[in-house]
């Protein structure tokens, strides 16, 4: 899914490395035997219809495409992140493990120092960070970089890390996915974002 000045807010982020290396382990299980392995679509039943995710702390509108796998202990546990998992979507449709997760930090962090947060990232391996930017959610606002991995498969990586504060809580909202599939899984990621309601 990193040491310095940020040590005393709860970041670097611990599990971050442990989300990067266990996504990257996960996706070189999941393709093929060769180490140059691409993403390749998986036949697939007809995609469900769009459906309804409700947590406690907010309620979203998961895409066509998309599984809800947040009961499963076991792929929750893959993602490693820095706090509870509230959300894992997993794509349907890939040999790779591509997923949306959506965790809340173990300690918030302050406005000011999400930017630092995020970019804590580049210190287990990520690279081509992007500057910080904004993005909306149900009239609030937080920031977001995107970032490539490299799996141990030899497969190219694209990750799209969004943090947002809400209600005294830093909201981690992450895409992991090949590079070859981002454009795609990041549209959804919007729809996920469009159709967000906070609870409180």
């Amino acid at each position: 899914m990193l040491a310095g000045f940020g040590n005393r807010l709860g970041y670097p982020r611990p599990a971050m490395h442990v989300r990067m290396t266990a996504l990257a382990l996960l996706c070189a299980g999941c393709s093929a035997s060769t180490s140059t392995a691409t993403p390749t679509a998986r036949q697939a039943s007809p995609a469900a219809a769009a459906h309804t995710f409700k947590s406690t702390r907010f309620t979203i509108t998961v895409p066509r495409g998309w599984r809800d796998a947040t009961g499963d202990q076991h792929a929750v546990a893959s993602v490693s992140a820095s706090g509870q998992v509230l959300m894992l979507l997993v794509a349907e449709a890939t040999t790779l493990n591509e997923h949306i997760d959506v965790s809340v930090a173990a300690q918030p962090v302050p406005d000011d120092q999400l930017a630092g947060y995020l970019q804590s990232v580049a210190q287990s391996g990520a690279t081509n960070l992007s500057q910080p930017r904004p993005f909306s959610v149900d009239g609030g606002t937080g920031i977001f970089i995107t970032y490539n991995l490299m799996s141990t498969g030899g497969t190219l990586l694209q990750d799209q890390d969004m943090v947002v504060n809400h209600g005294g809580d830093t909201f981690d909202i992450v895409l992991n996915t090949a590079q070859a599939d981002f454009a795609r899984q990041v549209a959804d990621v919007q729809s996920i974002l469009s159709t967000w309601k906070w609870a409180s």
